[in-house]
Protein backbone atom coordinates (compact mmCIF):
# COMPACT_ATOMS: atom_id res chain seq x y z
CA UNK A 1 0.00 0.00 0.00
CA UNK A 2 1.38 3.36 -1.00
CA UNK A 3 1.23 6.11 1.61
CA UNK A 4 0.40 9.62 0.47
CA UNK A 5 1.35 12.68 2.47
CA UNK A 6 1.51 16.42 2.12
CA UNK A 7 4.96 17.81 1.61
CA UNK A 8 5.23 20.45 4.33
CA UNK A 9 8.81 21.63 4.00
CA UNK A 10 10.38 22.04 0.61
CA UNK A 11 13.49 24.10 1.16
CA UNK A 12 15.95 24.98 3.88
CA UNK A 13 14.57 28.51 4.02
CA UNK A 14 11.80 28.37 6.63
CA UNK A 15 10.02 31.44 5.17
CA UNK A 16 9.25 29.38 2.07
CA UNK A 17 7.77 26.47 3.99
CA UNK A 18 4.18 25.79 2.88
CA UNK A 19 3.08 25.89 6.52
CA UNK A 20 4.43 29.42 6.90
CA UNK A 21 2.92 30.46 3.56
CA UNK A 22 -0.42 28.92 4.61
CA UNK A 23 -0.36 31.01 7.77
CA UNK A 24 0.30 34.13 5.69
CA UNK A 25 -2.65 33.30 3.41
CA UNK A 26 -4.95 32.89 6.42
CA UNK A 27 -3.70 36.18 7.86
CA UNK A 28 -4.51 37.93 4.59
CA UNK A 29 -8.00 36.40 4.55
CA UNK A 30 -8.59 37.29 8.23
CA UNK A 31 -7.86 40.96 7.63
CA UNK A 32 -10.03 40.91 4.48
CA UNK A 33 -7.05 42.16 2.49
CA UNK A 34 -7.58 41.32 -1.17
CA UNK A 35 -9.29 38.00 -1.43
CA UNK A 36 -8.26 37.82 -5.08
CA UNK A 37 -5.87 34.92 -5.55
CA UNK A 38 -3.40 36.92 -7.64
CA UNK A 39 -3.24 39.80 -5.16
CA UNK A 40 -2.55 37.48 -2.25
CA UNK A 41 0.21 35.72 -4.21
CA UNK A 42 1.88 39.00 -5.22
CA UNK A 43 1.89 40.38 -1.68
CA UNK A 44 3.26 37.19 -0.13
CA UNK A 45 5.84 36.86 -2.91
CA UNK A 46 7.02 40.41 -2.32
CA UNK A 47 7.23 39.88 1.44
CA UNK A 48 8.76 36.38 1.60
CA UNK A 49 10.29 35.90 -1.88
CA UNK A 50 8.45 32.62 -2.44
CA UNK A 51 8.08 30.62 -5.62
CA UNK A 52 4.75 29.75 -7.19
CA UNK A 53 5.11 26.06 -6.27
CA UNK A 54 5.40 26.96 -2.56
CA UNK A 55 2.18 28.97 -2.88
CA UNK A 56 0.47 26.05 -4.62
CA UNK A 57 1.56 23.62 -1.86
CA UNK A 58 0.14 25.98 0.76
CA UNK A 59 -3.17 26.38 -1.10
CA UNK A 60 -3.53 22.61 -1.46
CA UNK A 61 -2.74 22.15 2.22
CA UNK A 62 -5.42 24.66 3.28
CA UNK A 63 -7.95 23.25 0.82
CA UNK A 64 -7.44 19.67 2.06
CA UNK A 65 -7.88 20.85 5.66
CA UNK A 66 -11.11 22.58 4.68
CA UNK A 67 -9.87 26.02 5.71
CA UNK A 68 -10.44 27.79 2.38
CA UNK A 69 -12.69 27.61 -0.63
CA UNK A 70 -11.96 28.86 -4.14
CA UNK A 71 -14.63 30.65 -6.18
CA UNK A 72 -13.60 30.20 -9.80
CA UNK A 73 -16.01 32.74 -11.32
CA UNK A 74 -14.48 35.62 -9.34
CA UNK A 75 -10.96 34.18 -8.84
CA UNK A 76 -11.40 34.63 -5.09
CA UNK A 77 -10.50 32.75 -1.95
CA UNK A 78 -12.83 32.67 1.02
CA UNK A 79 -12.13 31.37 4.49
CA UNK A 80 -14.47 28.57 5.51
CA UNK A 81 -13.45 27.88 9.12
CA UNK A 82 -12.43 30.31 11.84
CA UNK A 83 -10.09 27.82 13.50
CA UNK A 84 -6.35 28.30 13.35
CA UNK A 85 -3.91 25.65 12.23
Amino acid sequence: METRYIKTHRSKDIKRSPLVVAKEILNRLNTQYGTKLGLIYKEIKKQNNIQQIDFAYALNFLFILGQIEYIKEYDELIKVKNETI
